[in-house]
């Protein structure tokens, strides 16, 4: 049988076949396989006949210059019905030949398996009847080969192996082999099939489309054979350029149709529009803000900074890694999050490993911001000026661009704040769950989640309480936010407690007292009115004065319209941080200091977590007043606008770069720069002693490899290499000499025999000491 086909480019694969019966349809594209066609069309007729096995082979000439055409025509002749020829008149490529192929073998055969094949005599019949066998027993619905031994050229083995990658990425098809000519796949996975791929494009879309509605796809391996004849196509560099356009066109479609795709569809269709355009804004100004502070190199200007990627990086490469390296004081979730990324060298260096994460929180939060005070003041200005204050603010742009953790928190803040009022106005139990594990999230990142921990669980209990009248009923709401809200704090505590044996240590451990941050007659302390001065103008500069003029007037007309009723409680909640660190400073529990009270900068950055109430309580106000307007987008834009412009403006730079900065020029600091350096340009990798603690920005800066470093977080081979740093192999020693502020290492080992005896003293300067062995240290 001989049919002539002009096949469009992109076609569904339609039927019109009689029912199904047991048997075999092989589909064969070919194009200039003269030399090979016959062979490969005779092994499967006398296969099939041998094994009694009902069959049609269709091959599909996809406008051959040569005598292809004429010797299937000459094959279908001689074996009638069994032997199909179809023939493009001009050569439209692979897609279209296997579209053809497929669409002739479901239209004139009612077989119930179709084999999709090459005519090159690459592959054997035999393997048909294997793959046949394989499927009855794993009950599949497609038997996929792969080549058992590939015999092909190297370069083809790597072409292949990188386009699996790539098809297997975007498109997430099943097999190890996509671009494998023998596939085994019933009839009911092919009916009103629409395919559009083109050259190699063809066999990842095949896969994707089948794979899809529960269907089984298993594998089986199948032999493969040289090329003994004719041309390989596929090699061809307009052929590779095709397969990959069109692999891009098949991408494109599979968002817009698969279902397994469903998340990047809903991420270029959302359902909230003006919420994913603010995220995607935020997205763009993270990366501008992170570029910029780069290009100025203030990304790892804080030492806090060095700290937190020393953290993360630890866990993942240092002479005892894994999650002890944690620590029992700063939080675990943000060195978690960084610590994948951190085990990159590059990334931990530059400091993106830590800066990434603050990234994403910074998008989250502007996102979340906009969504809740949308909700709260009953229209999108009020959401768009309070993500713009929040987003625009320069101290929040600096941070969100380093490798710091106050992102992370208000991140997990905001997004609580929200589900949280979703709640308290609807009594999802969704929304519920969401605010407890993003409360859970924040007790897990900074210490002020706990104390949002405690007031949300109060407003949960205080909601719960109005609502139902029944103890029953809040005892059932309590328990089921506190329960995950909850297990950061209590997981915390048990943390400390198997690590370091007190479950206080975060408090009160040997690098926790507050006495080692707190100075001796800190003006705060014991000062509650210098506390409440010191806070209230830390807040301001961090926020500029008509943002938190803003949001006051947006606090007074919230209390005024909604007063203390519980569904209207939550927003107040972030409040309770202004007198939470005013009682810090006041106990000694934390320092900070502005120059206006102290001279000096110093931990103003607490006074930045304001900026969430006063930005929600300003998009109140401008919401509220949006409303009024008669009626004109433009007009509740401009004023939006207006007031994010004004406030943004008012803000006097970026206070929290600017201690960062003051603190690096520090005589400390220029002393830390100096001999990191030098340690950059000797430091042969070799195992080092090294204290980190008030070391930081050496240990860091020096980029002395983290797994050759010992420091006082090494189980066990710290105080080996204290008490005998040669008979521990250390060929390196760096100590701290600074009167009033010696290390553990000088204290240990200054104007000892081991020292004197094996170590020679390499730089000295600003009473920072480095060591080397004279012998590269013992074995």
């Amino acid at each position: 049988m001989t049919i002539i086909a002009d096949q469009p480019q992109h076609s569904q694969v339609r039927t019109a076949a009689p029912p199904p019966t047991d048997g075999v349809a092989v589909v064969m594209p070919a194009y200039r396989e003269e030399a090979n066609v016959a062979s490969t069309v005779q092994d499967f007729l006398s296969t099939l006949v041998r094994e009694g096995i009902p069959h049609a082979v269709i091959v599909v000439d996809d406008g051959s210059d040569d005598r292809t055409g004429a010797i299937i025509d000459r094959l279908a002749a001689a074996h009638p019905a069994r032997v199909i020829a179809v023939h493009h008149d001009r050569n439209q490529g692979y897609g279209a030949a296997v579209r053809t192929g497929l669409e002739t073998a479901l239209r004139r055969t009612g077989f119930r398996e179709i084999l999709l094949t090459d005519a090159d005599c690459q592959f054997h019949a035999d393997d048909l009847v294997r793959l046949r066998e394989f499927k009855k027993e794993e009950r599949a619905d497609a038997v996929i080969g792969y080549r058992r031994h590939r015999a092909d050229p190297w370069r083809r083995r790597l072409n292949a192996k990188v386009w699996t990658l790539l098809c297997k990425t975007l498109l997430q098809v099943p097999g190890r082999d996509v671009d494998c000519a023998y596939k085994l796949i019933d009839r009911s996975l092919l009916q009103d099939l629409r395919l559009s791929g083109e050259a190699a494009a063809i066999s990842p879309e095949l896969l994707c489309r089948i794979s899809g509605d529960g269907a089984r796809i298993v594998e089986h391996p199948v032999e493969h054979y040289p090329r003994e004849h004719g041309e390989q196509t596929g090699a061809r560099l307009s052929v590779v350029a095709k397969s990959l356009l069109s692999l891009a066109v098949v991408y494109g479609h599979m968002v817009r149709d698969a279902r397994r795709l469903g998340w990047v569809r809903r991420l270029a269709s959302p359902k909230d529009p003006v919420a994913a355009i603010v995220a995607l804004a935020a997205c763009l100004l993270a990366v501008g803000a992170y570029l910029y502070f780069a290009d100025h190199g203030y990304l790892l200007a804080y030492k806090d900074a060095n700290s937190h990627l020393l953290i993360a990086r630890r866990v993942v490469d240092s002479p005892t890694a894994g999650l002890a390296q944690l620590g029992g004081v700063w939080l675990p979730l943000p060195h978690l999050l960084a610590a994948p990324l951190a085990a990159w060298e590059a990334l931990y260096l530059n400091g993106f490993a830590g800066a990434f994460v603050s990234m994403v929180s910074y998008v989250v939060a502007v996102r979340f911001l906009f969504t809740h005070a949308r909700s709260l003041s009953g229209h999108w200005a009020g959401g768009l000026t309070a993500a713009g204050l929040f987003a625009l603010n320069p101290n929040v742009l600096y941070l969100q661009a380093t490798a710091m953790t106050e992102l992370l928190l208000f991140a997990c803040a905001i997004v609580a704040l929200h589900y949280l009022h979703e709640w308290c106005a609807e009594g999802r139990l969704r929304d519920l769950s969401l605010a407890s594990g993003a409360v859970l999230a924040a007790t897990l990142t900074r210490y002020e989640g706990w104390i949002l921990c405690a007031v949300a669980g109060a407003i949960v209990a205080y909601t719960s309480l109005r609502r139902h009248r029944r103890y029953s009923h809040t005892e059932g709401s309590v328990v089921v936010f506190g329960f995950v809200a909850g297990a950061g704090v209590i997981g915390w505590m048990a943390w400390n407690l198997a690590i370091f044996g007190d479950p206080l240590n975060w408090k009160s451990g040997e690098y926790a007292d507050a006495s080692l941050w707190v100075s001796e007659g800190e003006a705060n302390v014991g000062s509650l009115p210098t506390a409440a001065e010191t806070y209230g103008l830390a807040s301001l500069h961090n926020l500029g004065i008509a943002t938190a003029a803003m949001g006051v007037a947006g606090l007074v007309l919230y209390a005024v319209q909604k007063r203390l009723r519980s569904k209207s409680l939550v927003p107040y909640a972030m409040l309770v941080f202004a007198p939470f660190f005013v009682w810090a400073l006041y106990s000694g529990e934390r320092p900070l200091h502005v120059e206006e009270v102290m001279g000096a900068l110093y931990n103003v950055r607490f006074g930045l977590i304001m900026l969430i109430p006063a930005a929600v309580f300003a998009g109140f106000l401008i919401g509220t007043l949006a409303k009024r307007l008669p009626g004109r987008r433009l007009a509740a834009g401009t004023l939006a606008a207006a007031a994010v412009a004004g406030a943004t403006v008012a803000v006097d730079g970026a206070v929290t770069l600017d201690e960062a900065v003051e603190y690096r020029t520090s005589g400390w600091e220029v002393d830390n720069a100096a001999v990191a350096e030098w340690l950059r340009e000797h430091h042969d990798g070799g195992t080092t002693l090294m204290m980190s603690f008030e070391n930081e920005s050496v240990t860091f800066e020096s980029q002395v490899p983290t797994g050759s470093l010992v420091y006082e977080g090494s189980y066990r081979i710290w105080e080996a290499s204290l008490a005998d740093p040669h008979a521990a192999g250390v060929e390196w020693i760096y100590m701290r000499a600074t009167p009033g502020s010696e290390d553990d290492v000088w204290e240990a080992l200054w104007d000892t025999e081991v020292l004197a005896d094996h170590y020679e003293l390499v730089y000295d300067e600003g009473d920072r000491l480095v060591y080397r062995a004279e012998d590269g240290g013992a074995a």
